[in-house]
């Protein structure tokens, strides 16, 4: 008799337990490994195809313009050769085109995070419960409630900021006032010292415009030099002498024989004071020079 038992026991562990260990380890597997496996299955494809055509993988780099390291990762299936998962897409497409594959298909295949991502967020939006009338009856109330809890608060602060706003806009006012006092404080400051430089300009204006006589005597004459009001000099001066006489205000000058007397003008001229034995008088002034008429005449 051929126990059946037995044989269903054999089956089991030949067909039916590697079946379900299979099924197991798939529904563990990472999204790392989903990645690495579907990477593997597609090279493996693209190898076979370019294999059984007989094509180089150098026509294949210098068509798709893809260095020949990132091919042979691509069929190899090795990841950690490869750029991120949106570029290995990327290139799979490029590659698959090339060999007159439908490369987007192919391309697809690749899972990304992307990929992922939206799966979770529609999972997420599955799960999420679904709002009925009295929900938002609930959340109406509650919305009330709390606008009343909180309309004092709100109507208090805003009186604070009122007030604050008035008292920030009075000290503003008055910083005002106060620079426009300084500033005009400042303008008479600064108006006074200006008249007291224009003083003190003028004033050394006056000093600087003193006047020097020079005289050169060619004929003895007797003389009388009065300088700012002061007798400087009484006396003959003898012929050949060369005299010059500084004053502030005024310089009057006596000739008792203005005839021997020069006086040295502009372009190196000199000018005679008058004929010989003539007497006069010469007043000199920063601004002016005056010259009186002859009193007598020696014989």
């Amino acid at each position: 008799m051929v126990n059946l038992t037995a044989i269903k026991n054999i089956k089991n562990s030949f067909f039916v337990l590697p079946f379900k260990k299979r099924f197991h380890q798939e529904k563990e597997l990472s999204f790392e490994e989903k990645q690495n496996q579907t990477l593997i299955d597609i090279g493996y494809k693209l190898k076979r195809f370019r294999e059984k055509h007989s094509i180089c993988l150098e026509r294949v780099a210098i068509v798709t313009m893809i260095r020949i390291n990132l091919l042979e990762a691509i069929e190899e299936g090795n990841l950690e050769k490869l750029p991120e998962p949106v570029y290995i897409q990327g290139l799979i497409k490029r590659y698959a085109d090339a060999m007159g594959l439908n490369g987007e298909q192919l391309a697809n295949l690749f899972p990304t995070e992307k990929t992922q991502e939206t799966n979770k967020k529609s999972l997420l939006n599955l799960s999420m419960p679904q709002l009925r009338p009295h929900h938002l009856y609930f959340l109406y109330v509650l919305i009330v409630l709390l606008s009343v809890s909180l309309l004092p608060r709100v109507m208090s602060s805003s009186l604070i900021l009122g007030k604050k706003s008035e008292i920030n806009n009075y000290r503003k006012e008055k910083n005002h006032s106060n620079l426009a006092q300084a500033s005009s404080g400042n303008i008479k400051t600064e108006e006074k010292s200006t008249e007291k430089i224009t003083i003190a300009k003028l004033e050394k204006q006056n000093k600087k415009q003193s006047l020097a006589v020079s005289v050169i005597v060619k004929e003895d004459s007797w003389v009388s030099i009065k300088v700012d009001g002061q007798i400087a000099f009484e006396g003959t001066l003898v012929q050949g002498t060369q005299k010059t006489w500084e004053a502030q205000e005024q310089l009057v000058f006596f000739a008792g024989n203005a005839g021997g007397i020069f006086i040295p003008i502009n372009n190196g001229q000199t000018m005679r004071l008058g004929k010989t034995g003539e007497v006069k008088e010469v007043v000199f002034t920063p601004t002016d020079t005056k010259i009186s008429q002859s009193s007598n005449t020696k014989n």
